[in-house]
Formats: C-alpha cells, structure tokens, sequence
C-alpha cells in the first residue's frame, strides 16, 4: 500500500524552484499562461454599504507539465516526483479521512487533470457537480491547456451526473472517449507526463482569462441566436435546496406586473439559458450559482443580486465587470432561526428596498 503524502510545496512556482533548473528550462515544466494582473472594475450600485473595494488581482495563471506526475484519491491531489502535494492544485477536505492507497496505475501518455475540490462518491459530495464551480473553476482550466500547446491523451474528471456538464464538454470540443471519470475514493494514477491547470478560484476567483473562454466557447462560436421576451427575467431558486427567497410570493408580486418572467434554470439546457441570458435586459437573482449565466448577457444589462447578509462574496460583481453588466446589490438579512451551515439560510427581503433599486437601475 501506498501512503498519501502528507508534505507540500504552498504552490506550485514553488517546486518548480525547488528543480534549480536553468530559466531556459522552466517553461517546459511551468508555462505561465496569463501574468498576474490588478484591475478595477466598476463599483456596486446600491443603497447598501458597499462591503469590498473595487480593485481586483488575479495571480499568474500557468499549466505544469509533471513528467512521472501522479493522482492520489479521489479528489485528485497532485504529487510530484518527489513526493510531496501542490497546495495551490487542491482544496483542503477534513472528510478524505483516507491514509493509504493501492499501487497506483500507470498511463504511458500525457493525462490532464482537471479535478479540483471535493469529489468523494461514498458522501456524494462533488464540488465539479455545483454549476458554478463547473463553469468557473472546472472548464476555464481547459483553456489553460490548450494554450500550453502540449498534446493531450485523456482528461481526468470527477464523475459526470449532469446534462450541463455533457453539454459544454460537447461544446467545447472535449472528446468523450478521451475522458476517464474518477469515481472511487482510493483512485490513484501516474502518468509519464502530467498536466495541471491552475484553478480559478485559488487564482483570485473569476479572472478575466476565464469568463472570456466560457462566453466565446460556449455563446460565440455556437452562435446560439437571443430568446426573444426574456428582457426583465426573475431566477427563482425553488429548485434547489437552499438559500431561498422566504417571501418570494411577495417579491413576485412586485415583479409581475413590471413584465418579469420567472424562470426555474435547471430543467433548461446550456443553450436555451445562454439564449434567455442574451435577451435579458433586467435580471434579479438571489445569490447563487445560476447567476454565472449573467457572463452571456450583452453590455448594458443590469443584475440586481439579493445577497445574503451574513455571506459576503464579490464573485458576481466580477463576473459582471467582465461582462460590462451593470451589478447592483440588495443585502438581505436571513430567516430565523439560521440555517446549521453557514451560506444555506433562507433571505428576506425587503420589498421597499428592491422597489427603490428597481427604479435605480431604469426600471
């Protein structure tokens, strides 16, 4: 049996130093793809205090190119040759409470990872099977490959359940039989030469680079046409299991008559959401993952996000910044008593407030 290894390099630049290898050499191990980069986005609109500065950074975005390079478990983490974990490659998990693993199998090709977070089968807790992270952290690291020029054999991805993950591997261009689906907790590989994408979100979440790649892949070159009477459009989130709106029926009765259309975005396909996104004008949204689909929305729009008191997070506003969709925010306070994890409650929110930022953004 094999012990997982238990030492690290903090990142991944880090091992390649460790090498001491000629500055000529280093690409061949480390390609840097994107510098690093500082950038202001436009501010939040609002009534609410705004809760982070409009400045962003992003680190350096790079693919490592690992000769003898392994997986270990499920959730994939990246070893070197001489043994040690790249913290900057993986997501910290108190539930892999595995030590050991079977010898691991050998690939005599170049294997591309593109695991990242959780993916643990006997808890059914899949960080890859979360739509944004799928969008935003799983698929961008594609496009870090593809720029590192290195042919590739066969990608290594968690366990697909989805139709959005089939359908944008499909746009893509991913080929399904090059595609080996981890789905045991004890998976361990090597490979002759191993390549591992830097993740979005360890970069400084929703770089540029990123939500660029996602919009000209799967809306451009697909060159899906605009739905047409999308332009005011409510996501209600009745389909998932958490962080709803607790007195949606109120905040629909505001809307309606304003001519939004409320949709429920899981039973639709990646091409009909891009469509209903590239109509829409207007969108309000509880914060969540579905809010990614804002990237395919056309200069100009406006998202209002009713945001959770007690979670703050800028991901949307940069999404919106990118995308030039003006962001403005509603904080809600939550539902009690609180939910038992922290970013589940149920919101409230506050129907003189959403009308005074409805009239704000020109509605």
């Amino acid at each position: 049996m094999y012990k997982i290894p238990t030492e690290f390099y903090e990142t991944t630049s880090q091992w390649i130093r460790s090498l001491n290898l000629p500055p000529e050499h280093a690409p061949n191990y480390y390609r840097i793809i994107y510098p690093a980069q500082i950038s202001y986005l436009p501010d939040i609109n609002g009534f609410d205090p705004h809760r982070w500065m409009p400045i962003c950074s992003w680190d350096e975005a790079f693919t490592a190119v690992i000769p003898n390079g392994r997986l270990a478990t499920s959730n994939c983490y990246v070893v070197t040759p001489d043994n040690k974990r790249l913290r900057d490659l993986e997501y910290d998990c108190p539930a892999m409470t595995l030590t050991e693993l079977p010898p691991p199998d050998h690939i005599d090709g170049t294997v591309a990872t593109l695991v990242w977070g959780w993916n643990l089968p006997h808890h059914t807790t899949r960080t890859h099977n979360i739509f944004g992270h799928w969008f935003f952290d799983i698929l961008p690291r594609i496009h870090l490959l593809e720029k590192s020029g290195v042919a590739i054999d066969h990608y290594i991805i968690g366990k697909l359940h989805y139709p959005f993950q089939y359908e944008s591997l499909k746009m893509i261009g991913i080929p399904m039989h090059k595609v080996i689906e981890v789905e045991k907790l004890d998976f361990h590989m090597t490979a002759k030469i191993l390549l591992a994408p830097a993740v979005p979100v360890v970069l400084g979440k929703c770089p540029p680079w990123a939500s660029s790649f996602i919009v000209d892949r799967l809306k451009h070159d697909q060159h899906i046409p605009k739905a047409s009477g999308y332009e005011r459009i409510y996501i209600t989130r009745e389909d998932t299991p958490m962080r709803h709106v607790a007195n949606e029926d109120e905040v629909w009765q505001l809307l309606q008559p304003l001519g939004f259309r409320k949709i429920v975005l899981t039973p639709l396909t990646t091409a009909e959401k891009i469509a209903i996104f590239s109509c829409a004008r207007t969108i309000v949204a509880p914060y969540g993952s579905g809010s990614i689909n804002v990237a395919f929305c056309e200069p100009g729009a406006s998202y209002i996000e009713l945001s959770l008191s007690n979670v703050t997070d800028n991901y949307f506003w940069k999404l919106c910044g990118h995308a030039g969709v003006r962001f403005f925010e509603l904080i809600c306070p939550i539902e009690q008593p609180p939910k038992p994890i922290a970013g589940t409650d149920n919101m409230i929110v506050d129907i003189a407030k959403l009308t005074r930022l409805l009239q704000l953004a020109g509605v």
